[in-house]
């Protein structure tokens, strides 16, 4: 009974998981170059049964079968699949059309995003929205405060001097790690410059590749599978009420 109650828990603390990678994915849905994220569960590993306690076996056990222990969180796997490119017109919006990353420079070292809606800040630097500088593979992209062109193959050109943006790719992009702000760290991901291989967009942001359709359809199930995992906490709550206020008087 006990063991019925601890499955029904960990199905439930499973859902409640994947309820908030889909609450997130769906509060995303408009941040441009957002990828979505998809929660994968395993079981735990199965235990052998026994039966120990029959007269009948003189003190030996005999296998009765497996039982699961339930479920848990395996872990959060990133979709890095393109987005759709939508045209902006802003010269300060660059797209990626392939599997590059643009590099920023924060506090807490190179970080990776596919959000390109950068602005010039007021020393005429190029940057993230929160002000975290886009790298080139010079340094920091001191483009001024005239207009300024970028080539497909990011080559940025300004009155005050030409740029190249460090355009970088990995071999394993599951070896990233989301760190808010659209900002990925590189966490066991091997890196592979990649000017050559993908194209930037000037005036185009890259949209997120999440699927409403499909994070909407998995609400209402997770909605459902909690549900009957909470019918199934209560039901065993129940009989074990009975065993102790019932049974337990005999």
């Amino acid at each position: 009974m006990l063991r019925g109650l601890y499955l029904a828990h960990t199905g439930m603390l499973t859902q409640q998981r994947r309820m908030d990678v889909v609450t997130n994915n769906l509060a995303n849905a408009t941040t441009a170059g957002f990828k979505q994220d998809d929660l994968l569960s395993r079981s735990f590993e199965e235990e052998l049964i026994s039966r120990m306690d029959d007269p009948a076996l003189m003190g030996s056990a005999t296998p009765v079968g497996t039982f699961s222990q339930g479920v848990h969180i395996d872990e959060v796997a990133t979709s890095f699949e393109q987005g759709a490119l939508e045209e902006t017109g802003r010269a300060t919006d660059l797209a990626l059309s392939g599997d590059a990353f643009f590099a920023v420079a924060t506090p807490a070292g190179e970080r990776y995003t596919r959000s390109g809606n950068f602005k010039v800040s007021a020393a005429g630097i190029l940057t993230t929205q929160e002000g975290w500088p886009v790298l080139g593979t010079d340094g920091l992209l001191a483009i001024g405060q005239g207009g300024f062109a970028v080539s497909p193959s990011g080559r940025v050109q300004t009155p005050a001097g030409n740029f190249q943006l460090r355009l970088v790719a990995f071999d394993n992009p599951q070896g990233l790690r989301k760190e808010g702000a659209n900002l990925y760290s590189n966490y066991e991901a091997t890196i592979r410059e990649t000017a050559g291989t993908s194209e930037v967009r000037q005036g185009f942001l890259e949209s997120s590749n999440v699927d409403l359709s499909s994070q909407m359809a998995s609400m209402i199930e997770i909605y459902r599978s909690h549900e009957i995992n909470q019918r199934m906490v209560k039901i065993f709550d129940e009989k074990l009420g009975k065993s102790v206020n019932e049974i337990g008087r005999l």
